[in-house]
């Protein structure tokens, strides 16, 4: 990817995830470039791109436009999720580097919910890191960069939904979360597999509830 391609990829993608751009939006390639203040080309081909990652859909005779959320689309992302992290736990707690990782997490992460006063999108980063962790722990770079694209779709989604999470599901997944990281420091295949399963069910189950 050229550079003026990724520096208008990544300046589009940020907008799409954070709902600068909001789902269903037409996407002028004139009108971008002009924003940009770059060419028409890397933003057609950044427009390409962005649409083979699923941000953009690109409708014939129609043109660019920023994928919708469904609730299809949330489903799939989780179903994903779900094969990528209960694999990626199981094989987590084999790994000799594991406690090194999440040991420090545990007080963060115990520290981020006790000073937490308002649900924002930063609310949701110390659970992220606990994610991470199982895949950095692997030290497997393909696998890691993937879980990465589809959680770049997770943070969409959140901002999506983020006026409608509620103090008692936030509380819910932080016991989700401890349970996770009880799960990885025992080094309990089963009930590590078993923990990121239910957390990331009963988000969807969440989702689908607010939809």
């Amino acid at each position: 990817m050229t550079t003026k391609r990724l520096l208008v990829y990544e300046q589009l993608k940020k907008k799409i995830i954070t709902l600068g751009l909001a789902p269903g939006q037409p996407l002028n390639e004139d009108a971008l470039a002009r924003e940009l203040k770059i060419s028409k080309t890397p933003v057609r081909e950044a427009l390409h791109q962005l649409g083979k990652d699923g941000f953009v859909e690109n409708i014939p005779g129609k043109g660019f436009f920023v994928s919708p959320i469904s609730l299809r689309d949330i489903s799939e992302i989780f179903e994903v999720r779900e094969m990528l992290e209960s694999e990626a736990a199981r094989k987590a707690v084999t790994r000799p580097n594991l406690e090194k990782k999440i040991d420090p997490l545990l007080g963060k992460f115990v520290s981020a919910e006790t000073e937490a006063q308002k649900i924002t999108a930063s609310s949701f980063k110390p659970g992220d890191q606990i994610h991470l962790v199982m895949f950095e722990v692997l030290e497997n770079e393909k696998l890691l960069n993937i879980y990465k694209g589809v959680h770049e779709h997770v943070v969409r989604i959140r901002h999506y939904f983020l006026d409608r999470y509620d103090t008692k599901r936030m509380k819910e997944a932080f016991d989700e979360h401890m349970e996770i990281l009880r799960a990885l420091k025992s080094r309990d295949p089963e009930r590590a597999q078993k923990a990121v399963r239910e957390h990331l069910g009963n988000s969807l189950d969440y989702l689908r509830r607010v939809l």
